[in-house]
């Protein structure tokens, strides 16, 4: 017979693993969250971009005033390929692409064009994979829609991953990256299937089989790669990403394969400066060693990744000037890629160039709008231009003060310390009502705008917009600031179709506040 002493310690025993087990189950629950959190928050755009204005004809720019043979001889427009797709243009966007495909077969030395011109339409934003499956829907007999969705998948698996060692990595965010790519291998060799010189669609498939440690996958699309196209460069270099010793690889691998490649095809000699590009990365290393690296690494090639590497380098040792004539020679070499502007606009930062900054910040998160490194730029830029633009209304440069602040609203939309500074400005000058007879100055009506609204009078506001918007309809601010109006004379659908022309227009914050206005219309329902 169980005695009492016995049957009391085995149902302490019970509760103690009781209450163990829910503490490991609440830790886990809790541990879980703050993984999907990070996940999340990761995947989360610093901003939605207004979508710009869709291109006419082949979205790539050449620069005026420089032969074929120059430096830079022309880049894709990422920003007006988004257009297109934001704007579900997609038989222009399909024919875009593919004129794209057809100038790099004709001429490798073009390959970036297709390179940046796919990984802007399938940058891994969560907008784009509505419009992406519409694509595919509506071009499924052509290979660019797929090639775009592949490679968005294969960033959005980058995102779920985070940047962290594998060890440091959580079994969800992996979970997570894994599930991205396996739908986005189906859709790239998709791509490839439909047109066999699709070389673009290797360097997303090189970045999955590097992630999940492929070698087999990684020497078997290179090598369709090289076959295809034996003298594209773009491949070459993510190939060369993977042979780095935190992916598994080593430098001698890496110069191997840099000088078996430099002596087929001497234009490629650049790659010889990877592995001191590499080693100049390595965390704590000796700044003078790392400059020393990087000036070897250039000494191989000009190649962008090495400027910028030393730009950054440089701003660490606050030889700002120095390091931005490094950064602008990045942006002249590959003027498609977010990078370039991110790490531009963070030397302008240090610098206290907040408006060159802001524009550089803006054009990144417009190819990019979930990159860290734009994530991370944003809240000390937008405060830097609040207070800039301070700087300048005090000094009398009212006007330069307002189009600092308009520039901070479309990186930061709907930011009250923005408007705050923005309405004291525009406020901070009596203005004539009489000049108000022909509208056509912005600043004029929007002052009176101010003025007026601080009155709550806002019926009489309403037709001083009307009137300049006559006269001026592709002025998006000003869209923006009569669907204010709009707004406080109770006319939702009005102040939403002003913001939606706003936005039309490429006034981020336009678009920002029609998301909000649509929620709060459909929670008033």
């Amino acid at each position: 017979m169980i005695s009492l002493r016995t049957a009391l310690g085995a149902g302490v025993l019970v509760l103690v693993l009781v209450t163990a087990g829910l503490a490991v189950h609440a830790f886990q629950a809790k541990r879980h969250a703050a993984v999907e959190a990070r996940i999340a928050a990761r995947q989360e755009p610093v901003l939605t971009p207004a979508p710009g204005p869709a291109p006419r004809g082949l979205p790539v720019v050449s620069p005026a005033g420089l032969e074929r043979g120059e430096v830079p001889r022309g880049h894709v427009d990422g920003v007006a390929l988004r257009a297109l797709l934001i704007r579900r243009q997609f038989e222009e966007l399909t024919l875009a692409v593919e004129q794209l495909q057809w100038g790099m077969e004709s001429n490798p030395q073009d390959e970036h064009w297709m390179t940046d011109g796919i990984q802007a339409l399938g940058n891994g934003a969560p907008d784009s994979e509505a419009l992406l499956d519409a694509w595919v829907e509506a071009s499924p007999r052509s290979f660019a829609p797929y090639l775009a969705r592949g490679a968005h998948w294969v960033n959005v698996g980058y995102l779920r991953r985070g940047t962290r060692f594998v060890a440091a990595t959580a079994d969800e965010e992996l979970a997570g990256m894994q599930k991205a790519f396996e739908r986005a291998v189906s859709d790239l060799h998709r791509a490839w299937a439909l047109q066999p010189k699709a070389v673009a669609a290797a360097r997303p498939l090189l970045n999955v089989a590097t992630a999940l440690g492929d070698r087999e996958a990684r020497e078997r699309v290179f090598a369709r790669a090289a076959e295809q196209c034996p003298s594209c460069a773009d491949v070459r270099t993510v190939y060369l990403h993977g042979l780095t010793p935190r992916w598994g690889g080593s430098y001698e691998e890496m110069d191997a394969f840099a000088e078996a490649q430099s002596r087929a095809h001497p234009e490629l000699g650049f790659l010889r400066g990877f592995a001191d590009w590499d080693r100049a990365r390595e965390p704590g290393a000796d700044t003078d060693r790392t400059l020393a690296l990087l000036a070897r690494a250039l000494s191989a090639g000009d190649h962008w990744e090495f400027r910028l590497e030393r730009a950054d380098q440089l701003r660490r040792t606050k030889a700002l000037d120095a390091a931005l004539v490094d950064a602008n020679q990045a942006v002249a070499l590959r003027p498609a890629r977010a990078d370039v502007y991110f790490g531009r606009a963070r030397i302008l930062a240090s610098s206290q160039k907040w408006g060159p900054a802001g524009e550089d910040l803006l054009h990144g998160l417009r190819l990019e709008a979930t990159d860290a490194e734009g994530r991370a730029l944003q809240p000390g830029v937008v405060k830097g231009m609040v207070y800039a633009a301070w700087e300048q209304h005090e000094a009398g440069h009212r006007e330069e003060a307002l189009r600092l602040l308009e520039l901070a609203g479309e990186l930061a939309p709907g930011d009250p310390e923005v408007s705050r500074w923005r309405t004291r400005i525009v406020t901070s000058q009596p203005q004539a009502e009489a000049q108000l007879k022909e509208p056509e100055d912005f600043r004029a009506v929007q002052q009176r705008d101010y003025a007026l609204a601080r009155e709550r009078r806002f019926a009489e506001i309403l037709p001083l917009w009307d009137a300049f918007l006559a006269r001026n309809p592709e002025h998006g601010l000003a869209y923006l600031e009569r669907s204010g109006t709009h707004y406080h004379l109770r006319n939702l659908e009005a102040a939403l179709s002003d913001l939606k022309r706003a936005c039309d227009l490429g006034i981020n914050e336009g678009c920002a506040r029609a998301r909000q206005v649509e929620r709060a219309r459909d929670a008033a329902r």
